[in-house]
């Protein structure tokens, strides 16, 4: 099966169009919203819409919702909106909530196999660099935690250096991998082509031909998602006496909050509250973003996020 490298999100820098961020219009007093990366920025719409805000969705809660103030507001708490409110927490002085419809890793995080690969990746394209990017962090993180505890990150991340095979039954599947090695190996990516006979050495259980072989990566990666998620939400919640963090599960978004003056962006209604953020909305809701900016920004928009569920993942 295909595989994805996940964005860690020690320093994380978000997977491209799995987060995007709306930016209230600047004041001349405020810092600017810090990126997280100097190579692997979010994108940052400021959409005006109607002079008035929007009339508000009815509340699933017959309570009133609560309203509170926070420099930046992520929708989503999959692995990518919770790395996000962990760099924000960990090398910015900014404020952070996170909300999200349900828990962590009931979606597209739950369902993803952990794989930190570069085999499925191929240099020079538009996700190289971030792939790239994103399995250094992994490996930041995992020294850290090593660093740290005694358990290191086996324990902490189910951090484990299993490599990665890419099989070819046929000669014809071995010369492509062949030729991928040799690309990944110019790219600076450990990467060797094993004969049939090798591969049988390494995985006896694997049958190929004579003239199969395999691509094999051995400095490929896999994380435990449900553990990584674990240690993000420990770290970021660490936060919360400080003032600077909150989350807010089983909360979907409803609507954003527009300013009734410039109709830029000011925050999220969600079921239950109302969420401000002064510098920054972050939608991180991975393949759930396109529907939900929709939703958001209704039928006349003309913002039009190409991100799907992978077929049979989800």
């Amino acid at each position: 099966s295909s595989s994805a490298v996940p964005s860690p999100d020690r320093l994380p820098s978000p997977l491209p169009m799995d987060a995007f961020a709306f930016s209230p219009a600047p004041s001349p007093n405020a810092a600017p919203f810090p990126s997280a990366s100097p190579s692997s920025r979010g994108h940052r719409f400021s959409i005006r819409g109607p002079r008035r805000r929007r009339p508000l969705p009815a509340l699933r809660s017959s309570a009133a919702p609560s309203a509170s103030h926070h420099d930046v507001v992520v929708v989503g708490a999959g692995i990518v909106g919770l790395s996000i409110a962990r760099h924000l927490l960990l090398h910015t002085p900014l404020s952070v909530a996170v909300a999200d419809a349900a828990v962590p890793c009931s979606g597209a995080t739950g369902a993803g196999q952990g794989y930190v690969w570069m085999s499925h990746r191929t240099p020079g394209s538009d996700t190289w660099d971030l792939a790239v990017r994103s399995k250094q962090l992994w490996e930041d993180l995992a020294a850290e935690m090593d660093g740290l505890r005694a358990g290191g990150a086996r324990e902490s991340l189910g951090w484990m250096k299993t490599g990665s095979l890419l099989v070819g039954r046929t000669s014809k599947e071995l010369a492509t991998l062949e030729e991928k090695t040799k690309v990944l190996s110019q790219a600076g990516i450990n990467a060797e082509c094993l004969s049939a006979s090798s591969l049988h050495a390494l995985e006896p259980a694997l049958c190929v031909r004579n003239d199969g072989g395999a691509m094999f990566l051995p400095e490929d990666r896999q994380i435990d998602v449900f553990q990584a998620v674990s240690l993000i939400e420990k770290i970021n919640r660490s936060y919360s006496p400080k003032g600077r963090y909150m989350e807010l599960y089983n909360d979907p978004a409803m609507s954003l909050i527009r300013s009734e003056v410039t109709g830029r962006v000011e925050g999220v209604q969600t079921s239950k509250n109302i969420l401000y953020g002064r510098k920054a909305t972050v939608v991180a809701s991975g393949a759930w973003t396109r529907s939900l900016l929709h939703s958001f920004l209704g039928p006349n928009s003309t913002l039009d996020i190409p991100v799907k569920p992978r077929k049979h993942f989800l």
